[in-house]
């Protein structure tokens, strides 16, 4: 089997014309950490804040925060890092994975898969509780959430690469998990938040595909060929608006029912 057609499906996709919004995001979040580093520090809780950093704030809380309507504290953030290697690690998750992704599901959907899982993850952060918190973490574990989704719909059809992508993407995910436990300061609700928005997201918006062999004179590999095209723009606005409800409900059950780190 021709193992180069599979790569060409699944391999790394690093140009800015294949992944415009990749690029587009790690040059936001750049630019961000530099505004954040010239104003006070990056590593600066009440600099951060400043700059929107999820914060859950409340009536026994001396600062404001999402609990008092700042509900842009969900979005902000995703493209906030608190200090050089938190912005590096997130950067490194995209540039190994955003092209790749950006690539299979299209840039509309990918922008979407993204911030969608990063407001996701915050959601659940401010379940779990009320402590300022940054960071693409979120969004980058809904953009894997959402390439597991894809290899699993077409675990049949993409042959050995495919499995193999497959393995990866679960072994990536328990580690960084895994690690999440292990450290202090790490947001792991915003990581499984994220991971799962990420990959229900995914299931909705992956396109399909099929093994195929052309037909012709000379002998060729089978070719990976698309059997469900990319989703539309009214099909992808229908499951944001879905995901941006989703998010609602959460958020406000978040506020009434709040989990174990609120005081």
């Amino acid at each position: 089997m021709n193992r180069s057609r599979y790569r060409g499906a699944i391999g790394p996709a690093l140009g800015l014309r294949e992944s415009p919004v990749t690029w587009a995001i790690i040059a936001v979040n750049i630019l961000l950490w530099i505004g954040l580093t010239i104003t006070g520090g990056s590593e600066n809780t009440i600099n951060l804040y400043h700059w929107g950093a999820k914060y859950g704030g409340g009536p026994d809380s001396l600062l404001s925060g999402i609990l008092d309507g700042e509900w842009w504290r969900l979005i902000v953030p995703v493209f906030l890092h608190a200090g050089i290697f938190h912005l590096v690690a997130n950067t490194f998750g995209l540039v190994a994975f955003g092209g790749t992704i950006e690539r299979i599901f299209g840039s509309v959907s990918f922008a979407a898969i993204y911030l969608l899982s990063g407001v996701l993850g915050n959601v659940a952060s401010l379940w779990w509780g009320p402590d300022l918190g940054v960071g693409a973490s979120g969004a980058v574990f809904g953009m894997i959430g959402a390439f597991g989704a894809y290899l699993l719909l077409n675990r049949q059809h993409l042959g050995q690469i495919g499995r193999q992508s497959l393995t990866t993407v679960g072994f990536l995910i328990v580690i960084n998990v895994l690690f999440g436990l292990l450290i202090t300061g790490v947001d792991n609700a915003a990581h499984v938040g994220g991971l799962l928005g990420g990959t229900l997201i995914g299931f909705a918006l992956a396109p399909q595909e099929s093994l195929a062999v052309p037909s012709g004179p000379i002998h060729m590999g089978p070719v990976i060929k698309r059997v469900k095209a990319r989703p539309g723009v009214a099909q992808i606005a229908v499951v944001v608006a879905v995901a941006c409800a989703l998010a609602a409900l959460i958020a406000y059950w978040a506020t009434q029912f709040r989990g174990p780190a609120w005081p």
